[in-house]
């Protein structure tokens, strides 16, 4: 299969996510740095490893040509500050199981959404009746999860 190895990288991405909130959780309970101070640190740490990895990948960082770039382009950082600290936020709450499927949840909505018109330069996908039933189908699992978290 020629998707397979990038299946097992997508596994990989996804196993971090919990192992960072995990993380990022002792760190601030030990540290009693707030969530938001929390996120700055993943952030700063990030754009280390970005470096770094830019280097050994692609040989350096090569300045972008920024007039190329429409303004709505620079907002994944600042999203991604709100998304790591909208899963420090529900995680010590609900805990890092049902925090991340709610956060898959809402990435597939949108994805699907942004897919169906072809947003942002994607080439546009229609919603078909495998992903409708794929959706309803994780979303039940959630409400299970969550039920089951609440009775015990």
């Amino acid at each position: 299969m020629k998707i397979l190895p990038y299946v097992l990288i997508s596994l990989l991405g996804g196993a971090i996510v919990p192992l960072q909130l995990a993380i990022v959780n002792a760190f601030r309970k030990s540290t009693q740095a707030s969530q938001i101070q929390a996120t700055l640190y993943l952030y700063i740490g990030g754009a280390i490893a970005s470096l770094i990895m830019s280097y050994f990948i692609s040989g350096g960082v090569k300045p972008p040509a920024i007039g190329n770039a429409a303004w709505w382009m620079w907002l994944p950082g600042f999203l991604g500050s709100f998304y790591i600290l909208f899963m420090f936020i529900a995680a010590p709450k609900i805990g890092s199981g049902n925090t991340l499927l709610w956060v898959f949840l809402g990435q597939m909505y949108f994805a699907v959404v942004i897919s169906q018109f072809g947003l942002f330069g994607l080439n546009a996908k229609p919603i078909d009746i495998y992903k409708i039933v794929g959706l309803i189908t994780v979303t039940i699992g959630g409400a299970v999860m969550i039920y089951g978290e609440s009775k015990t």
